[in-house]
């Protein structure tokens, strides 16, 4: 019951909060006030600090040296892994698995589909396809191709990476 009268109270100090702003809006504010003028720097600004630019520190000398970066033990080079036309063969053989799953996981999609199809035509009539099993089987095929199909890319991606492979020898 206290919560409805807080509603109830609220909802009403929103309404008269609308309507006091609202009234104020369509009148016509003054304009802004305009800014002041940016000050801009010139040279003779800098020539009257000029025997002052010391102070900032433009002229020390630091207690210690910096010291000298320590040496590579190993030379940057590139990794001495497989080369360029084994990962774009490998790239192309595993996009050719891919298409190949895909396929068959068109004709799953399909077949699917038109069993739904049929399901919806025969919905007064009993009839059941011989042809393949039941739906949530097919269903169970497809799921297992599409992880078949991420697996196929993941791992190309990973093994190519593992060997130090460029990300645009498998596009």
């Amino acid at each position: 019951m206290k919560r409805d009268s807080v509603v109830r109270l609220g909802f009403g100090l929103w309404v008269l909060l609308c309507a006091a702003t609202g009234a104020t809006d369509e009148e016509a504010s003054p304009p802004p006030p305009p800014r002041p003028a940016v000050r801009v720097y010139t040279n003779e600004d800098l020539d009257r600090v000029h025997e002052l630019r010391d102070q900032t520190g433009v002229r020390s000398v630091p207690a210690e040296a910096p010291a000298a970066p320590a040496p590579l033990e190993e030379p940057l080079a590139r990794p001495t892994g497989r080369g360029e036309s084994y990962w774009r063969r490998e790239a192309a053989r595993a996009r050719e698995r891919v298409l190949s799953l895909e396929a068959q996981a068109g004709e799953l999609r399909a077949r699917i589909a038109e069993r739904a199809e049929e399901a919806g035509r025969a919905l007064t009539r009993r009839r059941r396809s011989s042809s393949g099993g039941s739906d949530a089987t097919i269903r169970a095929k497809l799921a297992g191709i599409e992880r078949r199909i991420r697996q196929e890319e993941e791992d190309l991606s990973e093994r190519a990476r593992r060997d130090g492979a460029l990300p645009g020898w498998l596009r």
